[in-house]
């Protein structure tokens, strides 16, 4: 018996959540005739004419520098306009550089821009850092109490604000920050009550809420009314202005969303141990879970979080675990168990780099291969990659649905640029989430023999029973084993489970093409076309605008489903491709070699 697809219509909503990411540079495959070469890029787009870039840098020991520039991307989203947000998050536990980019236009934005025209600099480092970003006609605050800039004899505009003398003036010397805020403010011609309503949102929750949002609103309306003294009606920047009513928009991160699509696709038991930057899946839904009847176990190490989350889709749960590269290594002896023994498991590796403990709070797609063929002999799953903050939403319920259809291990691949970075999107459109469950084994009279949990049928999928289920069969076993369960040696029945296990793959493939799990864009008779996964989708996607503005003909092919490829359909892509390009973030060029191979 299967469980017919459903249409849901419910969703828990969760507010505004800000953590974003730094991408440094991209590593370019190329294909030509005389094989595969790489070259290192960095981004050099253009940002369009029409959208504005924020830039705020300091200390992470001094505190604030995040909270000006989530309070500015939510004034900027109030004011109706889209925004992208970019975050560099040191990983020691106090101190190191914090990086805070707003990117705001009156359309979507896919990537963070390239040139600045506003930079925040509130230490020395920031300035040395990035004062060369800044736009000709940018404009660069800086703390002048620690900062001694000449302000003469520059492109850009250079405007000092002593923002601790001004906190200190007010006996809330943390609250330079607000100061900051405050000039901002001015400097972009903004109504200061949306700023207002961004302090209480950032610190209405806080033990002393009353008080601190007063305090922050003082700093605020000081650092204001500094900028209006110095440069009187002078407003450097103008925000976009947009007219008429702006079509609703969310605020949210990668992970936030993800974590929204695992409530939405009925997930109800996760288990996890806590790994940057995937630890805020498990937070999440430790606080969603029990208000749908759900259960997050915070485990003592990965391989126990992995075990537990299949024992709980071995009693028909729809089950998950939640890790990045180092925690996904750990994991592969469970995931073959899982491709042993049938169970449905959804994984998800929000990659960072490596390897080993590599860079926590650095963004990568190096698990790519992991994921794909990592563990002993051929053990079948499926390898899925969401594109976007949005995607990440209603990717992940089809990751659900191939688990529990084809009843193996499906790995979910998100990475440190999506899951940490926050930007608007249209609110989720619960009809497009569909439920398919597992096939289930249904109890029938004697004259058709026993229950055989891996019968061997035409799609590799066998019914299977549940704990407790009369005349069901319970056995998960890491053997080998007859259609029974129990355990064989034979190398016959071995080849044969191979086949069997492998065809799910095949039967999978249907599912992809059912429901086109690929994005393509640009260009179709172009001779140069690019395929790439995961995230990179969005500097690739204005790129490409770019192109088709300067007459330079892309075609564009991003499968979202890894393990299987749909190749029939990239096979058309290729027909009419002289030079192909495979840009993603990992050294080896780890998508370029599964090309080849096949």
């Amino acid at each position: 018996m299967r469980h017919p697809p459903q249409r849901l219509h419910w969703l828990w909503f969760i507010g505004f959540y800000e953590v974003c990411y730094n991408m440094e540079h991209t590593l370019n495959f190329v294909f030509t005739p005389r094989g595969v070469g790489f070259r290192m890029v960095t981004p050099n787009g253009r940002n369009g004419s029409h959208d504005l870039v924020l830039r705020v840098g300091g200390d992470s020991a001094a505190g604030g520098i995040v909270a000006t520039g989530e309070i500015f991307a939510y004034m900027a989203s109030l004011a109706g306009l889209e925004v992208y947000t970019t975050r560099t998050i040191p990983a020691e536990i106090k101190g190191g550089h914090v990086m805070f980019q707003m990117r705001a236009a009156l359309d979507p934005l896919t990537a963070q821009g390239d040139q600045v025209d506003v930079l925040l600099a509130y230490d020395e480092e920031t300035y040395e850092r990035d004062y060369k970003l800044l736009k000709p006609t940018g404009v660069l605050v800086f703390n002048s109490n620690d900062l001694k800039l000449e302000q003469e004899g520059h492109s850009h505009r250079r405007i000092g604000v002593p923002m601790h003398d001004i906190a200190k003036s007010l006996s809330f010397a943390r609250g330079y920050n607000m100061v900051a805020v405050g000039a901002l403010v001015k400097l972009f011609d903004m109504d200061i009550e949306l700023a207002k309503r961004g302090i209480e949102r950032r610190f209405g929750g806080s033990k002393r809420a009353a008080e601190t949002v007063t305090v922050n609103i003082a700093a605020l309306e000081k650092g204001y009314q500094f900028i209006e003294q110095t440069l009187g009606n002078e407003v450097p920047f103008h925000l976009p202005e947009r007219t008429g009513e702006r079509a609703e928009r969310l605020v949210i991160s990668g992970n936030q969303a993800l974590s929204m699509g695992i409530i939405a696709a009925q997930c109800k038991f996760m288990a996890g141990y806590p790994i940057t930057p995937a630890s805020e899946i498990m937070e999440f839904l430790a606080n969603e879970f029990p208000k749908i009847g759900g259960t997050v176990i915070q485990a003592e190490d990965e391989i126990a979080a992995c075990g537990m989350a299949l024992g709980a889709s071995f009693t028909g749960a729809r089950a998950m675990t939640a890790t990045s590269g180092p925690g996904l290594a750990l994991m592969i002896e469970m995931l073959g168990h899982a491709s042993m023994t049938e169970t449905p498991l959804v994984l998800v590796d929000v990659q960072r780099a490596g390897p080993s403990t590599g860079m926590p709070t650095k963004v990568s797609q190096g698990d790519l291969r992991l994921a794909c063929y990592g563990g002993n002999d051929d053990a079948p799953r499926i390898v899925l990659a969401a594109t976007t903050v949005e995607d990440c939403f209603y990717l992940i319920p089809h990751a659900f649905n191939l688990a529990e259809k084809y009843q193996l291990p499906v790995i979910f691949l998100s990475d440190q640029d999506m899951a940490v970075r926050v930007q608007t999107v249209p609110p989720f459109d619960m009809s497009r989430v569909v439920y398919e469950g597992r096939v289930l084994y249904e109890p029938h009279d004697n004259g058709h023999g026993p229950y055989q949990r891996y019968l061997d049928t035409p799609d590799g999928v066998s019914p299977m029973s549940l704990p407790g289920q009369a005349g069901g069969q319970y056995t998960a076993e890491g053997l080998e084993h007859y259609a029974s369960g129990a355990p064989v040696f034979s190398f016959e029945m071995h080849s044969k489970n191979m086949r069997k296990r492998a065809r799910k793959l095949e039967s999978a493939l249907e599912y992809v093409e059912q429901h086109q799990l690929w994005e393509t864009f640009g260009d179709p008779q172009a001779e140069v076309g690019i395929i790439g996964w995961g995230s990179t989708i969005g500097p690739v996607l204005e790129a490409t605008r770019c192109c088709l503005g300067d007459e330079t003909p892309v075609h564009v092919f991003y499968p979202k489903a890894l393990m299987p490829l749909p190749e029939k359909q990239l096979a058309e892509f290729l027909k009419t491709k002289k030079t192909i390009i495979v840009p993603q973030m990992n050294f080896s060029g780890q998508l370029a070699e599964m090309l080849q191979a096949k």
